[in-house]
């Protein structure tokens, strides 16, 4: 094995110069939201199977998931990784450090080493979208928006990547109530290249929370025939342009997003299906809006997730069907689950006990007609919601659930 350098300077070990080649158009592929990421990096491993960085990154792939079914895997991965210690170079060291903390769900430890690789390697476009990501998950709106304007100097506009990092940069100001200078940069990063579905994103949330949903609705309908080629993130576009819908009273637009793109998603089981179905359905249902028998579909999926131990932000939506349908025999073993995971010295078990259980358990409450008890469980932890992650859009469902609870405890 040798080394050979990216186009960005990023040196890799390889058995082929071509598979630096190969592994960048595979991280494009992977910051565009492509559904070709694992069968092209698959491919690669056939041709360049100890290629360190292939490995690492498809190890990264699977533990984005968020699937603990997918522990298997992720343990073989960063197995056949390790036993490439010796080879491995400088900065391929500390991503096998950033992945042992992550395997290990130690995110903080994962995230400062990312940070330390960026410090390094300014332009290891890898290592700085999963610590965007990582810091998302944090509830740090502060460190995602930091973490992307340090890299930002050490860019050219020429660069390979860097509409996407302007797309990340932008979502990082909009989540930091940089409403104006968001707009710009996602704006500019889709001039770059319209099928950026992230950057998109990045300028549907500010459309949201300046309350112009008709622009919003306007936007998304603009870029769809670009992501043709996307993966199920799609679908999390047309959760926010439902989310328009509701922003405009228009309940019955947001109901039919629902079945024509949101419910048949679900049964892909990836998470964020799960998290965009079950929060529109709840939004719903707060406006008073009769949703049928939509939660006993979603039930199958919920109940075989609700014990999942990855994501506390993922885990509480897989418990709102079965709190929402009283179904006990699952609420007990979210329960037990829960409180184990709340046990567990890893940084989302330290959120689960603080944050998580005091939300499940208003979830359960509510599902028990005890709306009283739910809006005292969620007041209590209201300054710490943040901390489970996910978006100011995705966390203000817990907001819309305590006022519904508080202006509902005193009918019954």
């Amino acid at each position: 094995m040798h080394q050979a350098n990216d186009t960005l300077g990023n040196a890799y070990t390889v058995n082929h110069d071509a598979s630096v080649t190969q592994i960048a158009h595979i991280i494009d592929a992977y910051l565009g939201s492509q559904a070709t990421v694992m069968p092209l990096l698959d491919e690669l491993l056939r041709t360049d199977p100890d290629m360190p960085m292939a490995i690492c990154l498809r190890t990264y792939l699977l533990k984005l998931g968020s699937d603990p079914r997918l522990a298997t895997p992720i343990q073989r991965g960063l197995d056949s990784l390790k036993a490439l210690e010796g080879s491995l170079n400088p900065r391929e060291k500390m991503h096998l450090q950033a992945l042992t903390s992550w395997v290990a769900n130690q995110l903080l430890a994962t995230v400062e080493t990312l940070e330390a690789i960026l410090a390094s390697y300014p332009r290891d476009m890898l290592a700085l979208r999963l610590a965007h990501y990582l810091h998302f998950y944090a509830g740090s709106a502060k460190n995602m928006r930091a973490s992307v304007t340090r890299s930002l100097n050490n860019w050219a506009p020429a660069d390979p990547y860097y509409g996407y990092l302007l797309g990340m940069y932008s979502f990082g100001l909009e989540e930091s109530g940089d409403y104006t200078q968001a707009e710009r940069y996602g704006k500019q990063a889709i001039d770059f290249n319209p099928a950026d579905i992230w950057a998109a994103h990045a300028v549907t949330h500010v459309f949201q929370m300046q309350e112009r949903f008709a622009e919003g609705i306007q936007w998304i309908e603009s870029l769809v025939p670009h992501w043709d080629e996307a993966n199920g993130f799609v679908y999390h576009l047309h959760w926010h342009k439902a989310l328009c819908h509701l922003g405009m009273r228009d309940n019955d637009g947001a109901l039919s997003i629902y079945d024509t793109h949101l419910a048949k998603a679900v049964d892909d089981d990836f998470y964020l299906d799960t998290c965009n179905a079950a929060s529109l359905l709840w939004r719903l249902e707060i406006l008073g809006v009769d949703v049928g028998q939509r939660w006993q579909a979603l039930q199958a999926i919920s109940a075989a997730r609700v014990s999942d131990s990855e994501l506390i932000f993922s885990t509480l939506h897989y418990l709102m069907a079965p709190a929402r349908l009283n179904d006990q025999a699952t609420v007990d073993r979210a329960l037990k689950s829960l409180l184990a995971w709340s046990q567990a010295n890893t940084t989302q078990g330290d959120i689960c006990r603080e944050v998580g259980l005091p939300i499940a358990n208003a979830l359960i409450n509510i599902g028990k007609g005890d709306a009283h008890q739910a809006a005292n469980d969620l007041s209590a932890v209201a300054d710490q919601i943040y901390l489970i992650g996910g978006s100011h859009a995705q966390r203000d469902l817990f907001t819309q659930i305590q006022q519904f609870s508080a202006s509902h405890s005193h009918s019954h």
